[in-house]
């Protein structure tokens, strides 16, 4: 008995998987465009005591205040520039800032098959893809600091 063309099963297409590369210190890093809350300029931090890892300030946007996440200091670099940027982070414990270089972000939408493994071990990643020569790695927002 032949099969209608409505019973076969259709092959999944390519699933895209849309990305946002921004830098730190000169490092391009890309983050899933969902984990992303907004893009601002940076107007500084105020510190504060804190015992989390990475986290020893916060900021002011409008009426919220938000933990800042030195993503900086976790890879060991400086920010660059001028006029920096406020990443603000969709975190599984709320919303969080990260200073960023003033770089403007980009959007890039990748083929999710081209995520690879990402081999550098000096923090957490969910994979990496090639663009060019560089290898960008792939960091969740969501998790940063749950390590």
């Amino acid at each position: 008995m032949l099969r209608s063309s409505l019973q076969r099963k259709q092959k999944a297409g390519p699933q895209s998987c849309p990305l946002l590369i921004f830098s730190v210190g000169g490092r391009r890093l890309a983050v899933k465009t969902d984990e992303v809350a907004g893009i601002s300029a940076w107007k500084g931090s105020i510190p504060v005591p804190s015992r989390t890892p990475f986290v020893s300030a916060v900021v002011r946007k409008d009426k919220d205040v938000f933990p800042v996440f030195d993503l900086a200091e976790l890879l060991h670099v400086t920010v660059k520039g001028e006029e920096l940027l406020c990443l603000t982070a969709k975190h599984h414990r709320g919303a969080m800032a990260i200073c960023i270089d003033e770089d403007m972000p980009v959007l890039h939408t990748l083929d999710a098959a081209a995520i690879q493994a990402y081999r550098g071990g000096e923090f957490e990643a969910i994979g990496s893809f090639a663009n060019g020569l560089d290898q960008i790695p792939i960091i969740s927002l969501a998790k940063l600091g749950s390590a």
